[in-house]
C-alpha cells in the first residue's frame, strides 16, 4: 500500500504529509450526505484544522480528500481508519508499566512475540502494544503497556530477544 501511496502523492510533498498525518492518527475520509468529510472517530475534522496541523493549506487538504474518494484503492483503506488511544503517557497515573523497545530493524519479525513471551513468563499481563509504522516515523519503536510495573531485572532478558537494539523501562 505504501508504494501505491508514494506513487500517487510523490509529486506533492505537502499532500503526502497530509496523507501520512491522516494515517498516523486515524483520520478517515467518508461521505456524509454525499459530501466528503474528514472524521476522527465520530468527530468531524475541518480541512483547515488538518491543514494547520500539517503546515499546508486548505486547498491541499481538499485535493487529498478528492483524490482519496475517487481512488478505488485508497478509498477502501482511508474510509476505515480509526483513532487509537495510546496509554503509555498516562500509564504511571493508571498504575501500569511501560517498556519501550527500539528495534535493530522495524521490519524484523518476531520482536513483539519474543518480548511478549518473556513478559508472560513473569506473570505480567499486557494492556496495550503500540508499534510505530516505519513509513510514518523516522526512528520507529514499540511501546508495551503492562498491567503492573515491570521489574528492572527483566531488561537483560528483553535485550536478548533477536532484533532488539535497546530496551527502556519508563
Amino acid at each position: 500500500m505504501w508504494s501505491y501511496i508514494y506513487d500517487k502523492f510523490s509529486r506533492s510533498p505537502s499532500q503526502l504529509r497530509i496523507v501520512k498525518k491522516m494515517f498516523s492518527i486515524g483520520i478517515r475520509v467518508t461521505k456524509l450526505y454525499d459530501e466528503p468529510v474528514l472524521m476522527c472517530g465520530d468527530i468531524e475534522i475541518r480541512p483547515n484544522t488538518l491543514a494547520k496541523a500539517t503546515g499546508t493549506d486548505r486547498r491541499s487538504v481538499m485535493s487529498v480528500i478528492e483524490r482519496i474518494i475517487n481512488d478505488e484503492t485508497l478509498y477502501p483503506v482511508f474510509s476505515q481508519l480509526e483513532p487509537v488511544a495510546n496509554l503509555w503517557k498516562v500509564s504511571s497515573k493508571l498504575g501500569y508499566g511501560v517498556i519501550e523497545i527500539l528495534p535493530e530493524s522495524a521490519s524484523k519479525p518476531g520482536i513483539i512475540a519474543g518480548v511478549s513471551s518473556i513478559i508472560a513468563k513473569r506473570g505480567i499481563s499486557i494492556r496495550q502494544v503500540i508499534v510505530d509504522d516505519p513509513e510514518l516515523v523516522e526512528d520507529p519503536k514499540a511501546v508495551v503497556v503492562t498491567e503492573q510495573k515491570v521489574p528492572p531485572d527483566i531488561i537483560p532478558e528483553l535485550k536478548s530477544v533477536e532484533g532488539v537494539r535497546a530496551i527502556t523501562i519508563l
